[in-house]
């Protein structure tokens, strides 16, 4: 996991745990022997051109209207609605605590985003895969 600094938006260290979803999802995918990168177009470099990637994702997925910005607040807004609590969602997006709060605690809320990924993608699956949760009345169909 790299939490270096310079890939982060604030410039601060910040280490992301993974929920158990995404080892599942990242081991499902082809690998490229000998390359360091899970994330790699030809294995020798990461992951990166998000905006031609997305342009082409964009033509053929048929969607439009959307930046890449859209989905750090889609990810924010269904953490809300999953009810992780407010500071551990701001940490899981790597948002500057401010005032007396990010002076005084250096808790690095490891635990607390693992939680908040968990609940994140337990609320995704529900989404993407819906539990029917009304029968149809006797004596119908």
């Amino acid at each position: 996991m790299d939490a270096a600094p310079a890939r982060n938006k604030t410039g601060v260290e910040l280490a992301r745990p993974l929920s158990k979803a995404a080892p599942e999802i990242i081991g499902s995918m082809p690998v490229i022997v000998d390359s360091p990168f899970v994330f790699t177009i030809g294995g020798r470099k990461p992951f990166a051109s998000f905006g031609s990637h997305k342009r082409n994702f964009d033509k053929v997925s048929g969607t439009s209207g959307w930046v890449l910005h859209d989905l750090r607040r889609t990810c924010r807004s269904l953490m809300a609605r999953a009810g992780v609590p407010r500071g551990h969602a701001e940490r899981c997006l790597g948002h500057t605590i401010r005032g007396v709060e990010g002076t005084y605690n250096r808790h690095k809320y490891d635990a607390e985003m693992m939680a908040a990924y968990e609940t994140l993608a337990m609320l995704i699956a529900r989404i993407l895969e819906p539990t029917p949760n009304v029968r149809k009345p006797r004596g119908r169909g």
